[in-house]
């Protein structure tokens, strides 16, 4: 397994807030499963998978279990579903004749959306508790952390663009 490591040593203060960071995706994991079951929508899995369908177009099931971190067997176990519910549909691969690709209906679509609005409903009952300071704060944070790790490659990713504590 190959080791990632830093262009340069962390500071420790960096090293803290990414362990915080870290320690924040168990608790979001939960939450979202939670929201998703209360949703009707069966597991976060299923969610998962219309989720990375969405926006991307019809993609093999091999490329999708590897984008959800899941192995082939239990991914095509929950497109079955899916395709039994009617949230995605098996379309033949325009390059391979032998492969089958999966896309989302619009059905998912609306799916995708309506579960999306539990779990979204979840994370505002959460920031309830917070001050309104603290939301102003959060929403920058999010902010950067959208521009680094969903578009990398951007100007404003790379350099500092917002004080955040």
């Amino acid at each position: 397994m190959a080791t990632i490591t830093p262009a340069k040593p962390p500071v420790q203060a960096d090293f803290r807030a990414a362990k915080q960071l870290l320690g924040l995706f168990p608790w979001m994991a939960q939450l979202w499963s939670t929201a998703v079951r209360e949703a009707g929508a069966g597991s976060i899995g299923r969610y998962r998978t219309l989720r990375m369908l969405h926006g991307r177009g019809p993609i093999r099931a091999g490329e999708l279990a590897t984008r959800c971190g899941t192995t082939p067997s239990a991914i095509s176990e929950v497109i079955e579903g899916l395709v039994t519910d009617g949230h995605v549909r098996r379309v033949d691969d325009p390059t391979d004749r032998r492969a089958v690709m999966v896309a989302l209906t619009e059905k998912g679509e609306t799916e995708l959306e309506r579960v999306g609005e539990f779990m979204t409903a979840a994370m505002v009952r959460v920031f309830d508790g917070l001050t309104t300071e603290q939301k102003s704060r959060l929403r920058s944070a999010i902010g950067d952390l959208n521009e680094i790790l969903i578009n990398p490659s951007a100007p404003s990713a790379r350099k500092e663009t917002r004080h955040v504590r």
